[in-house]
């Protein structure tokens, strides 16, 4: 089957559960840790296939890549969810299943992650005003990542969804470039 639908119907499976449990707030958090801890230790997926690693072994490591920073375990829900993963042997899907909870998630709260690239550093009232344009345009809220990029040498690039607006000097040149060609 194919892997996105896996994971789609266990992320679907844990919200649900997660609800139930009213735990839906830190689960989220928990799997965007665990989220954080497969980008950051690209190595992990091939630990949890590993056969070496017995299944305890392998509980035991997501529950740690999974708590959420300024916690000292996982939360109920997360552990049992875990361990169900992990006994039908799906651990080595876990990272796409960490990706589908958190954007039905996010589609269920209304919420959306932008990414805005800039220059140079901006002030907290520029990010404030770009996240109420953007909150008001979507009906959403959202939440910006500002990431700096020297390269881009003046302007921003916004990206939320499927939207890009590229308002960087760096995207005009390009723009120039194709149409003088």
């Amino acid at each position: 089957m194919d892997i996105g639908i896996v994971a789609s119907r266990y992320a679907k499976a844990l919200l649900r559960f997660a609800s139930d449990n009213q735990e839906e707030t830190q689960v989220y958090a928990e799997m965007q840790q665990l989220d954080q801890n497969f980008r950051g230790a690209h190595q992990m997926k091939s630990i949890l296939n590993s056969p070496v690693l017995s299944e305890p072994q392998k509980i035991d490591l997501l529950c740690a890549a999974a708590t959420a920073k300024g916690a000292h375990r996982v939360s109920q829900s997360t552990a049992r969810f875990i361990e169900l993963v992990v006994n039908k042997k799906r651990a080595d899907l876990f990272h796409f299943i960490a990706t589908a909870f958190q954007h039905r998630y996010e589609m269920k709260n209304h919420m959306i992650s932008a990414h805005l690239t800039v220059a140079s550093p901006i002030s907290s009232d520029i990010q404030r005003r770009m996240q109420t344009l953007l909150t008001k345009r979507t009906n959403s809220d959202v939440h910006i990542n500002v990431k700096i990029n020297p390269a881009l040498q003046a302007g921003f690039i916004l990206e939320y969804k499927d939207y890009r607006m590229d308002a960087s000097l760096r995207g005009q040149f390009e723009h120039l470039r194709r149409k003088l060609k």
